[in-house]
């Protein structure tokens, strides 16, 4: 009997409480944990010399996280009473490890599309930027104006977000662009850039500053035709657990008090202070 009834409760948590096992944020720790790639520069990025600004890399030693990203996480973690921790995470893993309760929150330059609305809930944005085109100064395409000027151009976007689909919706618009299969990060595509791999890469406009304030040889181009994209996918949003409604609600008063201008400021001191 105590088999059995053993066993029932084991097949309860595994089946009918998807849930059992998995706590929402304890209000009571006092941190709360953050989780981004720490390669996605000036939203985030990775530094190996400790600063008044930057944070400690929780599961990487000698590693501190800082960045746009995490300037928002220090107001976030003030705002509500917590000392703030960082995770280095892949980008593709960033929803499951927030679910499985290893990080707090997702604060990442995430855009809360409707595939990943499913999965967590979204705050309120804390910042929008355009997408832009970045390449060489001395590419062929630099005076590109309309899709049918990238006749023959290796495109390349970041694997798993709006880059990737925005790079194959310019192969739609022109079937004589050469798509690649996206990389990881942007950091890798700006290698393969360097080894002439891919000839364009597409980025959020303040990703695209930072990587030319690293490498002047880069500039970017906007294109007079637009691309076919949503609000949710031109804005960044803070992802939190679908249980988590009241961490949300605080999130969202927390990023209220934060006008505009001052992110602006922030975002330029990010570019201004972006380290290779």
């Amino acid at each position: 009997m105590k088999k059995l009834l053993l066993t029932t409760c084991l097949l309860l948590c595994l089946f009918i409480l998807p849930s059992c096992g998995k706590k929402g944020f304890d209000e009571d720790k006092g941190t709360i944990i953050v989780g981004l790639e720490c390669a996605y520069a000036p939203f985030n990025w990775a530094e190996t010399t400790k600063t008044n600004t930057n944070v400690p890399v929780n599961n990487q030693k000698n590693l501190y996280a800082e960045g746009y990203d995490v300037m928002i996480a220090r107001k976030i973690a003030e705002s509500l009473g917590y000392e703030l921790e960082i995770e280095m995470l892949s980008f593709d893993g960033l929803i499951l490890a927030l679910n499985s309760g290893k990080i707090d929150l997702i604060i990442a330059g995430m855009s809360p599309t409707e595939t990943r609305k499913k999965q967590i809930n979204f705050s309120e944005s804390y910042y929008e930027s355009n997408h832009v085109l970045l390449l060489d100064k001395n590419s062929s395409y630099v005076n590109a104006q309309t899709f049918s000027d990238l006749s023959g151009a290796k495109i390349m976007g970041q694997k798993s977000t709006i880059y990737d689909d925005l790079a194959k919706q310019t192969k739609e618009k022109n079937s004589s662009v050469a798509y690649q299969n996206p990389l990881s990060t942007v950091p890798e595509i700006v290698v393969a850039m360097g080894a002439g791999a891919v000839d364009i890469t597409i980025l959020e406009e303040p990703v695209a500053k930072g990587i030319i304030a690293a490498h002047p040889q880069y500039t970017y181009i906007s294109l007079t035709e637009s691309f076919d994209i949503s609000y949710e996918d031109k804005v960044v949003s803070i992802g939190i657990r679908k249980a988590d409604t009241d961490l949300l609600n605080k999130v969202n008063q927390a990023l209220a008090k934060i006008s505009n201008e001052e992110r602006l400021a922030m975002m330029e001191l990010a570019v201004s202070m972006q380290k290779e």
